[in-house]
């Protein structure tokens, strides 16, 4: 399935990236796809000009520093996980559009997407909702053995597979013009059990699937 960043390792990556960043800064190295603060104009007028929007114009819940944000790697459809749904529809979902992340960590990227926590923070859990080019949702449906559960079901006449390979995390994965788009909800903390969690990524795919375009051969 489509690699996503688990919530330690995020947090192992960021504490990563701020001590480089760091050493960077008292060295004048520059780590891609990372932007460093300075006052140099020609940076920030390189940033300005990076693309902030989806393909409807429009603007993500963040700034991307990432020019290649979009790219071949997570071209396959033109749907934008970061802004299927307002930020009153993510509440109704049970989210807190404040928490919101861009799944990218570094420029190009193969995952393009969000993450959000769930109304009270890391204890609620955590929910990421993303597309990526690789490996493609025909590769996804022979690869499943790794998981500990695995079944598949229909939403809105559409084919979506629902995998678990813990009893916190769940992903629900669905076609979309010619790549996979995938939900995934976790909870580390006070967990609700593999079957509340593995709801919670289905109701959310329930709430976004119409607003991907359909799948292409």
């Amino acid at each position: 399935m489509l690699a996503i960043p688990s919530f330690n390792d995020r947090a192992s990556r960021l504490l990563t990236l701020t001590a480089m960043v760091l050493m960077c800064m008292s060295t004048g190295c520059s780590i891609d796809g990372f932007p460093i603060t300075t006052t140099d104009s020609s940076v920030e007028s390189s940033r300005s000009s990076v693309r902030q929007t989806d393909a409807r114009g429009i603007a993500l819940p963040f700034v991307t520093p990432f020019p290649d944000r979009w790219s071949t790697n997570n071209d396959g459809t033109s749907y934008e996980p970061c802004t299927a749904l307002t930020d009153a529809e993510l509440i109704n979902a049970g989210l807190d559009p404040t928490t919101v992340e861009d799944i990218a960590v570094a420029n190009h990227q193969t995952a393009r997407g969000c993450i959000w926590y769930f109304h009270g923070g890391p204890d609620a859990g955590l929910l990421s909702h993303a597309t990526g080019n690789r490996p493609t949702f025909e590769q996804d449906i022979k690869d499943r053995s790794w998981y500990e559960v695995s079944y598949d079901i229909s939403i809105k006449r559409r084919h979506v597979l629902v995998d678990s390979r813990s009893a916190t995390a769940c992903m629900t994965t669905v076609k979309s013009g010619k790549s996979p788009v995938f939900v995934r909800a976790s909870k580390l903390f006070k967990p609700i059990g593999r079957e509340a969690v593995c709801q919670r990524a289905i109701d959310f795919m329930k709430r976004v699937i119409d607003r991907m375009p359909p799948s292409e051969s």
